[in-house]
Formats: structure tokens, C-alpha cells, sequence
């Protein structure tokens, strides 16, 4: 999905991107921690303005804890390979996102789950990868 960067705040170690999809107009705060994880290239490249495609990945359980979003998704593909890791695509009122396949249990034999999610990462621009894949999560 291609996301045009809106702006970027950096005070944190974490730097929070607000990001927008240009197809659905959807307004993201993503996390990028690319600069503290990755010891290669990061995400730095990023101007304000400028339009990305991105894959962003969801941060959260099936258990419902009320510390997040919880919505439901459906599953468009069961085995997305990003870097090393194993993703679910899936899609909640045209926005796709990403969920680690371990964070879904029985996902095989799902058309659509609920999901609770505490956060957004950036895993993929363009076609480099963060190494937060590597986390387990």
C-alpha cells in the first residue's frame, strides 16, 4: 500500500511516523524502529511529503484487554514472507495490514478473526525490511 508521510516526530527513541494511505485516506501513527534495531540501512530516508509503499504490521493478541483497538480482520493471504518471518495480510475496511502468523492461533482454518492491537510498526518500505522482524512479537 502506498502511504504518503505527513509527519515524523523524532524526540522519542522510537520515532513516531503519522502516515497516510493514499488509496483510503486512513491517517496511521506507526512506530519506526528501525534506527535502534537495524544495523544496516533504517528508515531515516523518509522526507515529509513524500509518498512510500509500506507494509505496516499490527501489535497486539486475540485476547481481548482493553489496552488497544480490537477489530476484525480478514485474512486475504496466509503466508507473507518478509524478511524472515511468516505474516498474515489482512484487511479491515480496505486498509491491509500485517500480523505475525504466530499471533494467531488456527489462522488455517479462518476466513476472519478479532484482533486487539496496541500499536502500528513499520516493517517494509519500499522493499527494505526493518529488523524489528526478528523480534518476537
Amino acid at each position: 500500500m502506498m502511504y504518503k508521510l505527513l509527519s515524523i516526530d523524532a524526540a522519542a527513541v522510537t520515532r513516531n511516523l503519522m502516515l497516510q494511505n493514499t488509496e483510503t485516506n486512513t491517517v496511521e501513527k506507526v512506530f519506526d524502529d528501525s534506527d535502534l534495531i537495524n544495523e544496516g540501512e533504517t528508515f531515516e530516508f523518509m522526507e515529509i511529503g513524500k509518498t512510500y509503499d509500506c507494509k505496516l504490521a499490527l501489535f497486539g493478541s486475540m485476547k481481548q484487554r482493553h489496552v488497544g483497538k480490537w477489530r476484525k480482520f480478514n485474512i486475504l493471504k496466509a503466508n507473507v514472507k518478509i524478511g524472515v518471518r511468516l505474516f498474515l495480510e489482512v484487511e479491515a475496511e480496505q486498509d491491509i495490514y500485517y500480523i505475525s502468523q504466530k499471533n494467531v492461533p488456527g489462522y488455517e482454518s479462518m476466513k476472519s478473526f478479532m484482533f486487539e492491537y496496541s500499536r502500528l510498526d513499520l516493517i517494509q518500505v519500499n522493499s527494505l525490511n526493518s529488523g524489528n522482524l526478528y523480534l518476537d512479537y
